[in-house]
């Protein structure tokens, strides 16, 4: 997750670079990034389905093998339509693996404190938030937004084909139970709800009500993390120092989802998520005025 969304959210890093180069408009360059978010969100639901078939070791190898050849094509292109085709197309496959697949694993090995896991895992993502932009900043900077892109295509594909080897489906693949148990242990524990058919799922208003909260959250973020380095150099803030407020996102991330995948398993998902939503409003209406660093820092 860190390798997968670190190289995603570093796009605003390079929008600048690639867009004066050919002489695109901002709207032009991130119309691919709109088209990623579109297919990559078709593809969530297809790719879901696979690992439910094949298991995430084969998904997260092809996933992460796209991922790769996606950034090391994005250093050669010199028309936009080469933009859309491997921003827009490629990457949005490749990054179909980058949730589902690692997260409906972890639900499998964990129970008793399954949000604290999940926080864990999905920390990663803040992770790569927090190490990649100001990275790329300085790849960048000292070799070209052409040379950048080819680096991380290569760490992409050769870190996530290498841990795509460790990961397993379920525990009783390997003989184990979830939390590490005996059976006599599992047989205690308070049994799980029966699956839903997807009949079911989609006469559900809280499956309709949960993707409604996730498009929320969705349009809110990624909206923001892509344009937030441009808009913060439009400002008059240095690059490395608007590259380090998606850092300080990323850091404070890692703690908030540890922090709130902890306490949903005390006070309860629907109250974790009141909380969190709260701050996102706020940090939006926040956003309005601020011009300054400390400002966006605060963001």
């Amino acid at each position: 997750m860190a390798i997968m969304w670190g190289a995603i959210f570093s796009f605003g890093i390079f929008l600048k670079p690639v867009s004066a180069e050919f002489g695109w408009t901002r709207a032009m360059t991130t119309g691919a990034y709109s088209l990623y978010m579109i297919l990559h969100g078709i593809l969530h639901i297809v790719i879901g389905r696979i690992n439910d078939r094949f298991g995430p070791r084969i998904v997260i190898t092809v996933c992460g093998s796209f991922l790769g050849a996606g950034f090391m094509l994005l250093s050669q292109i010199n028309a936009i339509w080469q933009l859309y085709l491997f921003y827009g197309v490629l990457i949005s496959i490749a990054m179909g693996g980058a949730f589902v697949p690692m997260l409906s694993t972890v639900v499998r090995w964990f129970v008793r404190r399954r949000g604290l896991m999940t926080g864990i895992v999905s920390s990663g993502m803040s992770a790569g938030i927090m190490v990649m932009p100001p990275v790329t900043r300085l790849l960048i900077s000292s070799y070209g937004w052409r040379f950048s892109y080819f680096i991380v295509g290569i760490v992409a594909l050769v870190v996530l084909v290498v841990a795509a080897q460790f990961l397993r489906r379920d525990p009783g693949q390997v003989g184990q139970l979830p939390d590490g148990d005996s059976e006599l242990k599992q047989r205690g524990l308070v049994s799980e709800p029966v699956g839903f058919s997807l009949r079911e799922v989609v006469h559900s208003r809280q499956f309709w009500m949960v993707c409604a909260m996730f498009f929320c959250f969705g349009t809110s973020v990624h909206t923001i993390m892509i344009h937030l380095v441009p808009h913060a150099t439009d400002l008059g803030i240095s690059t490395m120092t608007a590259a380090s407020i998606l850092t300080a996102i990323g850091g404070v991330g890692i703690i908030g989802r540890i922090g709130v995948g902890s306490a949903a398993d005390r006070i309860g998902k629907k109250r974790a998520f009141i909380i969190v939503f709260i701050f996102m409003l706020i940090a939006l209406l926040w956003l309005i005025p601020a011009r300054e660093s400390w400002m966006l820092y605060l963001f």
